[in-house]
């Protein structure tokens, strides 16, 4: 049904702009102006598309992704058999926390929403890393159509990527003597 509603929209604003282009070459007799007026109709629900996605881009580059201000070490009963820092344990245990941030209005001309997740040592209290995750919802016409649609994410990014590998680092003492 949703589609059917689509479908008759598009063809009332192709009807709409067909209509005003032929009037507006008409009255001005130029056939410019009409073709002006048929590619204003075009770039009404396109307009945002190209300088949204260059901004994305940048966004990426500049914002998205790791980055690691420290690391903290560990013993080895914070990791699992296969040697990977084990998240359940990390998150349980009292010395870290993960702060979640969603800002689903970060750029919202643009419609890019952005994710952190802080990882906070309470330990020595610094923040350990911060994990940027944004994705764009497309053009304006794509976002209020589908606000919840499939959104374009950074080139790169991994949903599976974990920010504990990047900052848990077994302690030397932990990996030497002891088993």
């Amino acid at each position: 049904m949703f589609g059917l509603a689509v479908l008759v929209v598009l063809g009332v604003y192709a009807y709409v702009a067909k209509a005003v282009a032929q009037f507006v070459g008409k009255r001005t007799e130029s056939k410019l102006a009409k073709y002006a007026t048929i590619a204003v109709f075009v770039l009404i629900p396109t307009w945002d598309i190209i300088p949204a996605q260059i901004y994305f881009s940048h966004l990426c580059e500049k914002e998205g992704g790791i980055k690691v201000f420290k690391t903290a070490e560990v013993d080895k009963s914070y990791f699992t058999p296969n040697g990977q820092p084990d998240e359940k344990k990390l998150s349980m245990s009292s010395r870290f926390t993960i702060v979640r941030k969603d800002n689903r209005e970060y750029s919202p001309i643009f419609h890019v929403a952005k994710f952190e997740s802080i990882l906070h040592d309470k330990q020595v209290n610094e923040v350990l890393a911060v994990d940027v995750h944004l994705v764009h919802y497309g053009g304006w016409l794509n976002a209020y159509l589908f606000p919840q649609g499939p959104p374009a994410k950074c080139a790169g990014y991994s949903p599976y990527r974990d920010v504990w590998t990047e900052v848990i680092r077994l302690e030397p003492a932990s990996s030497e003597g002891r088993t």
